[in-house]
């Protein structure tokens, strides 16, 4: 094996229709490092036509035994996976399903076939003890995927994503003019910088052997995503 196959990972991507995922998997197949991309969806969606591409389609409450058998080789698992709008209106149950169920199903898995990094995006303020429901659901989430123990684990945490279909219009306008108001971690980030930031970080951690878990909230993903070729 020469230096560049050396170099060159897998990725396995939960959420890749999304927002956030749709620009990772842009990135992936972009990237010289990124060999073959595996999709995980819950049904046929025709999206992705590159040939770097296998799009596994799972139920989605089987998804740690459906994901396993096609996650072999895989390096790098990236969730971007989530609920979006509605959350308030939802059961905690479901909530919880969707934001931790799913995508801890699918770390497990990755880490069961040998994935040695993983990122997943959660939301800054995200903590176990918060009062406010979401928070409090994105901090257990946080603490379920550290669980799994990856070599490395990058968990992203943005305030309000731009470019998103669910942030209202007039708050991609307002809120980068009141940024000077407020701690730099509650900054809007574009939805592009976050998918910059899961894969050039992820590349890192897989190129350097990196160990550890790394927080990264809005000066850290800009920092992580200005690394991409």
């Amino acid at each position: 094996m020469n230096r560049l196959e050396a170099a060159q990972y897998t990725a396995m991507v939960l959420g890749a229709t999304g927002n956030v995922g749709r620009c990772i998997v842009e990135l992936l197949l972009r990237s010289q490092r990124c060999r073959k991309v595996i999709v995980v969806t819950r049904r046929n969606t025709g999206a992705f036509t590159d040939a770097k591409v296998t799009e596994v389609v799972v139920n989605m409450d089987r998804l740690e035994e459906d994901v396993a058998p096609q996650a072999q080789g895989v390096d790098i698992a990236l969730a971007a996976f989530g609920v979006g709008k509605g959350t308030a209106k939802m059961p905690d149950e479901e909530v919880r399903k969707i934001e931790i169920g799913y995508p801890l199903a699918f770390c497990r898995a990755a880490r069961a076939a040998g994935a040695r990094v993983c990122g997943v995006m959660t939301s800054v303020g995200g903590d176990p003890e918060a009062r406010n429901k979401y928070l409090r659901i994105m901090g257990e989430k946080q603490k379920a995927v550290e669980s799994v123990q990856f070599d490395f684990l990058g968990i992203y945490r943005p305030a309000v994503i731009l470019g998103n279909s669910n942030t209202p219009g007039i708050l991609e306008s307002v809120l980068p003019l009141v940024h000077w108001a407020m701690p730099s971690k509650y900054h809007s980030i574009h939805k592009e910088d976050i998918a910059r930031a899961m894969v050039a970080q992820s590349e890192q951690a897989f190129l350097t052997q990196a160990q550890g878990v790394k927080i990264l909230e809005y000066e850290e993903m800009r920092a992580a995503g200005a690394r991409v070729d």
